[in-house]
């Protein structure tokens, strides 16, 4: 276990030895460390070494900062400056629910930019702003098309955060692959297998071994309904936002230039349509439907988005948060290499 503030001090210390300024390290270590609270260390830490060799190879700008550069009253561009995506992505949330709150409805795109992980954080965020959130990202290609086999989408996820009664938002964030890419990296350190129908070898042939699939392709989620889905995504990153996208983005995967990566944001504001406090109780009170309805067999409880994140956030905030020891040891590796003194564990 590590402590939650040794764990935020470990990862903005690695950041600020690659030459980001400390208030950019702070916004990137913000949305890994609430990551790993969640219990999503798929995109927490396990992420840092990659970030960290695209900062020390010069394929992310480390004091690259974001700005608004195209701006009406329900949208704007955010230039991501080529720099760490975190810090593009906490502004554009903040921009699109005040945005939202003035005009209804509003929209955000973010060209030039980096990865900004866990996009349902972005989604809390905007949920907790007051709004409806929604938020899509694209990347590098490692998904093939369905009938396919050449990688030509990422997993182009998509969140949705839903404000409440309760305490904490509604918040689904999802891939449109049928595992994330980080899924399947953590499966191949350890040689595991993964579900069927999760991707295909270099040749095409369905594979469960999450090696395998590093070297083939990853599936799109639930046959041509997750790929036409993935499409729309990556629709709504790359060319609406005016970034790149498909095989200009490879780059990003073999740890070279990745080009302009976009990613998307609306926000609604409830008061658009009604009452603001009569909708959060409308959600409230369909959330009470659900999960107090019948149960299947051997189930425990019905579940909804995010309840689970927001239980082991509230557990790990105390008790520390786990880490793989695979993780552990790269890391330990890099913070020697760059002079930075690991906490212990």
């Amino acid at each position: 276990m590590v402590g939650t503030a040794a764990l935020r001090a470990l990862i903005e210390d690695l950041l600020v030895a690659c030459a980001c300024p400390r208030d950019l390290a702070e916004a990137a270590a913000e949305v890994f460390l609430e990551a790993e609270l969640r219990g999503i260390g798929v995109q927490g830490i396990d992420y840092l070494p990659y970030l960290i060799a695209n900062l020390r190879a010069g394929n992310i700008d480390p004091a690259g900062r974001p700005r608004i550069v195209k701006e009406s009253v329900a949208s704007a561009l955010v230039d991501g400056g080529n720099g760490l995506g975190q810090p593009a992505a906490l502004l554009a949330s903040e921009l699109v629910a005040r945005k939202a709150h003035a005009a209804g409805a509003a929209t955000v795109g973010i060209t030039r930019s980096q990865d900004i992980f866990m996009i349902g954080y972005y989604a809390d965020r905007i949920a907790r702003a007051g709004c409806v959130g929604i938020v899509c990202t694209s990347g590098g290609p490692l998904v093939h098309a369905h009938g396919g086999i050449k990688r030509v989408l990422s997993t182009n996820p998509i969140a949705f955060g839903v404000p409440s009664d309760t305490r904490d938002p509604i918040v689904f964030d999802m891939a449109t692959s049928a595992l994330s890419n980080a899924r399947i990296r953590q499966a191949a350190y350890h040689g595991e297998q993964v579900p069927p129908g999760s991707g295909v070898d270099a040749d095409g042939r369905p594979s469960t071994d999450a090696a395998t699939i590093r070297k083939g392709a990853i599936s799109p989620l639930a046959g041509y309904k997750g790929f036409g889905l993935s499409l729309c995504v990556a629709m709504l990153s790359g060319p609406l936002t005016g970034s790149e996208f498909g095989s200009a983005l490879a780059g990003a995967i073999v740890g070279e230039r990745a080009g302009s990566q976009g990613h998307f944001m609306i926000a609604i504001s409830p008061a658009s349509f009604g009452d603001e406090a009569a909708f959060r109780a409308a959600v409230s009170a369909y959330v009470d439907e659900v999960k107090s309805s019948r149960t299947a067999p051997g189930a425990g409880e019905i579940r909804v988005p995010g309840q689970r994140a927001f239980a082991e956030r509230a557990r790990r905030s105390s008790g520390g948060i786990p880490v793989l020891d695979a993780t552990w040891a790269i890391i330990t590796d890099l913070a020697a290499e760059l002079a930075v003194t690991m906490p212990a564990r």
